[in-house]
C-alpha cells in the first residue's frame, strides 16, 4: 500500500501539474488510497521532491495508465525512464492491452503519446449525481450484497457484459475481494440473478463501475431500475456519488442522464501498440 507520505507527494505533483498546464488529471484517488500491493506504482524522485510518477489500474483484460512530470522538468527523460519500467512490469503480466490516458487540452499529453506509438481509442464522461427527485423504478428488482456463492455468477457477468477471458475475469475478482471499500450487488428479478453492479466507496464518494445486465435480460428496464436503486441508497448516505460512461456507449449515457448525472470532465484514452 502507498505510504502517507507518497500519497502527500502525489497529491502536491498532481497540484503543481494541474496549475501549470491548466487542466485536471484523473488519477483515480480512491483506488490510490485503497491500494493493496505496491507494482502499480512508479515513482521518479530526485532527493526528497517527486518528480515524476505513474499509476496503473487493473480494469479487467487491460491496464490504464495515468503519468504525469512536474512542469519544471521535463525533457530530461523523466517520463521515458517510468515508462519503460512500467511496460517491464507489464510483461510479466497477463494482459495485453494497455491504455493511457490524458486530459483533451494537454497538447504536451498528445506529443508524447504520439511518439511512443499510442493512438486515441476512445474518451470517458466523468459524471456526478445531481440531487434530485427520483422516478419510481417501472420493474420490480432487488439488490442483494453478493457474497461467495455468487462468485461464478460475477466470473460469467464480467465475461458477457465486458468481453473478458474467465481467466480475465478470475483475475479481476480477486483483485477487488483485497479492496475494503469495495461492493458488489447482484441485480435480481423473480428470484434470478439478472446482473450485477460494483460500487466503490472512498469517504463520502461512491463510484460505480462493473455494471452490467445479463444479455436476455436487456432493454427490459432492469438496469434503470438497478440504477435507481443504487442512486436512492447512497444518496440516503448522503454520498455524491459518480460514473464513469465512454463515448460508445450511447445508452449507458442516457440512462444516467435520465436520472440526474451530469458530466463535469472528459478524459481522453490512447491505446499502446508496442509489445506488452
Amino acid at each position: 500500500m502507498l505510504t502517507e507520505s507518497q500519497l502527500k507527494d502525489i497529491e502536491r505533483l498532481q497540484m503543481i501539474v494541474e496549475q501549470a498546464d491548466r487542466l485536471e488529471l484523473k488519477l483515480n484517488w480512491y483506488f490510490l488510497r485503497s491500494r493493496m500491493t505496491e507494482d502499480n506504482d512508479f515513482f521518479y524522485y530526485e532527493g526528497e521532491q517527486l518528480l515524476g510518477y505513474v499509476a496503473l489500474y487493473y480494469v479487467g483484460g487491460a491496464y490504464e495508465m495515468c503519468a504525469m512530470v512536474h512542469p519544471d522538468h521535463r525533457k530530461k527523460g523523466i517520463f521515458t525512464k517510468l515508462f519503460h519500467e512500467v511496460l517491464d512490469a507489464l510483461k510479466e503480466r497477463n494482459t495485453q492491452k494497455l491504455f493511457i490516458n490524458a486530459p483533451p487540452e494537454s497538447q504536451c499529453a498528445k506529443k508524447t503519446l504520439k511518439k511512443i506509438g499510442a493512438t486515441y481509442a476512445y474518451s470517458d464522461y466523468q459524471m456526478r449525481w445531481k440531487r434530485k427527485e427520483l422516478p419510481e423504478s417501472e420493474v420490480d428488482i432487488k439488490l442483494v450484497k453478493a457474497t461467495a456463492e455468487d462468485r461464478d455468477d460475477i466470473i460469467n457477468l464480467d465475461m458477457h457484459g465486458f468481453n473478458l477471458t474467465r481467466d480475465e475475469a478470475e483475475l479481476l475478482i480477486n483483485v477487488l475481494l483485497k479492496d475494503a471499500g469495495h461492493r458488489t450487488y447482484m441485480i435480481k428479478k423473480d428470484g434470478q440473478t439478472v446482473g450485477k453492479i460494483r460500487l466503490k466507496a472512498e469517504g463520502i464518494e461512491t463510484y460505480i463501475f462493473g455494471f452490467t445486465v445479463t444479455p436476455e435480460y436487456r432493454r427490459q428496464g432492469i438496469g434503470k431500475a438497478a440504477l435507481i436503486e443504487v442512486v436512492r441508497q447512497e444518496a440516503e448516505t448522503g454520498h455524491i456519488i459518480f460514473v464513469e460512461v465512454g463515448t460508445e456507449d450511447d445508452r449507458g449515457l442516457h440512462l444516467y442522464e435520465g436520472i440526474g448525472f451530469e458530466t463535469y470532465q472528459v478524459q481522453d484514452y490512447y491505446e499502446y501498440k508496442g509489445d506488452l
